[in-house]
C-alpha cells in the first residue's frame, strides 16, 4: 500500500509522516465523496491536501492505495461497532442486530449524502483485503453465537443475515435508517429460529 523506502524511526519523523498521511486521506475522502472515485485524481488529492504530487506519491503509490488507506481507517470503526454489538446486552438476535448495525452504520456514516455513495459502496469490497478478513471473522462470530443459541443451521442463517443487512445498507444509505432497520431485520430473522 505504501511505497517502500528508507524510514526514519525518530518520533518527530513518524509524527510528520502520520500527519501527511492523515492530510492525504482526509483530502481524498472529501474528494471521493464529492467527485466519486473515478472523478478523483492524484493531482486533485495533492492540491486538496496542500502538498506537491511527489510528496503524495512518497506516501501512496496510486489512487487505489489511497482508497485502500481510507478503507483501512474505516475498518477500525467497523470493528468497534461490530464488537460492541456482539459484546452488548440482550438476546442473540439483539446482539447480532446491534453488531450488524454497528458495521453498516459506520459505512453509512462515512458515505451518507454523497452522490457517489453507490459507486463507493460497490468498490470497497473489491479493493480491501482487510475488509474480507474482517467479514470472515465477523461471520465466524455470528455463526458461533447462533450455534450456541441452538439454531439448527447457523451458517445458512448467517448468510441470510449478511445478505439482508447488506441489502438494507445499500438501499437506505443514511446512517439513522441503517442503524434502525438492521436490528429489526435481525430480530425477525433470528427470533423464529430460537422459538
Amino acid at each position: 500500500m505504501f511505497k517502500s523506502g528508507v524510514v526514519n524511526l525518530s518520533p518527530a519523523a513518524n509524527d510528520k509522516g502520520a500527519e501527511k498521511r492523515r492530510r492525504i486521506l482526509d483530502a481524498a475522502r472529501l474528494l471521493m465523496l464529492r467527485e466519486g472515485l473515478r472523478g478523483t485524481t492524484m493531482e486533485a488529492i495533492a492540491r486538496e491536501a496542500g502538498m506537491a504530487k511527489p510528496t503524495l506519491y512518497a506516501q501512496f503509490a496510486d489512487k487505489e492505495a489511497v482508497f485502500t488507506g481510507i478503507l483501512d481507517a474505516l475498518s477500525d470503526a467497523l470493528v468497534a461497532g461490530f464488537d460492541a454489538g456482539m459484546a452488548g446486552p440482550g438476546s442473540v438476535a439483539q446482539r447480532i442486530g446491534a453488531a450488524m448495525a454497528g458495521k453498516y452504520g459506520a459505512i453509512a456514516h462515512v458515505i451518507e449524502g454523497s452522490p457517489f455513495a453507490e459507486e463507493l459502496y460497490a468498490t470497497h469490497s473489491r479493493v480491501s483485503s482487510r475488509f474480507r478478513a474482517l467479514d470472515a471473522r465477523m461471520n465466524e462470530e455470528i455463526v458461533a453465537a447462533l450455534k450456541a443459541a441452538g439454531v439448527a443451521e447457523p451458517s445458512e442463517l448467517n448468510r441470510l443475515i449478511q445478505a439482508a443487512s447488506y441489502g438494507v445498507a445499500r438501499k437506505m444509505i443514511d446512517e439513522a435508517s441503517v442503524r434502525a432497520a438492521i436490528p429489526v431485520l435481525c430480530e425477525r430473522l433470528i427470533g423464529p429460529e430460537l422459538a
